[in-house]
């Protein structure tokens, strides 16, 4: 039996995303393969176990009174979770991980923090790796490989918080010369549609960036799609070893999908991804499919993704992005073919495994002899 880390919470805007999606992975791991360890993440980003996170209710109610100081190992090779336990007797017990389950969303989880840990000490973890995590982060980023590979985008410009507050009439010049209304402001590393607004005008504009530099310090501004039209495709795999799911077209499509409508409508479907449908038109599915797998490969990503790609009056499709870490990891796009949650998420351990020996098979030493060619310093 494996022993799995699943990670939840996190120092981020997206924390109670996250916390969902942790419960809904340990509600939906086979029990008899794995033996699970939850490790929460405070908004303060203090680790901590306990049988306590098992309980959603303990969540609504912000107590956890069987939680127990963690940290994971720091040397290369150490697999093991250290646990503070409290006590008369106070002491250190130790647990090996096989594998981390990632349910981390945003800053420091998704963005390749603590994909960063884990690649150090060489402890498998679910979902990309450092640099295609950063990468998939950050959209400015993201959209200059996309471009790279001829990757159909939208018309977009970025620009630095501390730029805009020095002399915010020339951007919004800049952004009004260049860009054509409706326009949408973004921060250029957040997920969930947090901090994001669409703009109509020049005051507009203004009121949305104000609001995204409050969340970031690169903003992103790219011209909307009129009457466009949203579709989601799940990408599953390593390397070319993928899968690719149906075209998804999500509830709200041609409105901009806020954090409160994802979220905070009371519907348990807004959070699992319910209310879906899938595109019926096969052409125009190859299509964002392919365009899914190639967003899915430029990024040397691995794990389970969403692409979110938007389709035009004309038909003409833009990757938007791709989400790295979707919710829920973006079990219910795989539905249609068959997985269920539990699948998916037997998948993505795999992979983990899989990325782990790859990186093994790495030499990460070249014995050069330098030292005793080299002259340093003042000889004693």
């Amino acid at each position: 039996m494996l022993n799995i880390a699943v990670l939840l919470g996190g120092r981020a805007v997206e924390h109670e995303v996250s916390v969902i999606t942790g419960m809904q992975a340990m509600e939906n791991l086979n029990k008899n393969k794995y033996n699970i360890i939850p490790v929460f993440i405070s908004k303060d980003g203090k680790m901590s176990t306990g049988e306590c996170y098992r309980d959603f209710k303990n969540f609504k109610e912000n107590k956890f009174e069987d939680a127990s100081p963690v940290r994971f190992g720091t040397d290369y090779g150490d697999h093991n979770l250290y646990i503070e336990r409290k006590g008369l007797f106070k002491k250190t017990e130790e647990i090996k991980i096989d594998v981390v389950l990632n349910a981390l969303h945003g800053s420091h989880g998704e963005d390749g923090a603590i994909q960063g840990l884990f690649e150090t000490n060489g402890l498998p973890f679910t979902g990309p790796g450092l640099m295609s995590s950063a990468v998939g982060m950050d959209k400015i980023i993201m959209k200059e490989i996309f471009k790279s590979y001829n990757i159909p985008i939208v018309n977009h410009m970025w620009f630095f918080r501390s730029e805009y507050q020095l002399n915010s009439n020339k951007v919004l010049d800049d952004i009004i010369d260049k860009l054509s209304f409706p326009i949408y402001v973004k921060p250029a590393s957040l997920g969930s549609s947090i901090g994001i607004k669409i703009a109509s005008d020049r005051e507009s504009l203004r009121e949305a960036i104000d609001v995204a530099i409050s969340f970031d310090r690169k903003i992103i501004v790219e011209e909307a799609v009129v009457d466009a039209v949203e579709y989601n495709v799940g990408v599953m795999g390593i390397d070319h070893d993928i899968e690719i799911s149906p075209v998804e077209v999500p509830e709200g499509v041609g409105e901009f999908y806020s954090f409160e409508k994802k979220y905070e409508s009371g519907s348990k479907s807004k959070i699992t991804g319910g209310f879906h449908k899938f595109l019926e038109d096969e052409e125009r599915s190859q299509k964002a499919q392919e365009l899914a797998k190639q967003a899915f490969i430029s990024l040397d990503t691995r794990g389970a993704v969403r692409v979110d790609i938007l389709s035009d009056k004309e038909g003409n499709l833009f990757v938007n992005e791709i989400n790295t870490l979707p919710g829920s990891f973006g079990f219910y796009l795989w539905e249609e073919i068959g997985y269920t949650f539990q699948s998916v998420l037997d998948r993505l351990i795999d992979i983990a495994i899989r990325a782990s020996k790859d990186d093994e098979a790495t030499n990460y030493r070249f014995d050069a002899d330098l030292f005793s060619k080299t002259e340093f310093g003042s000889k004693l």
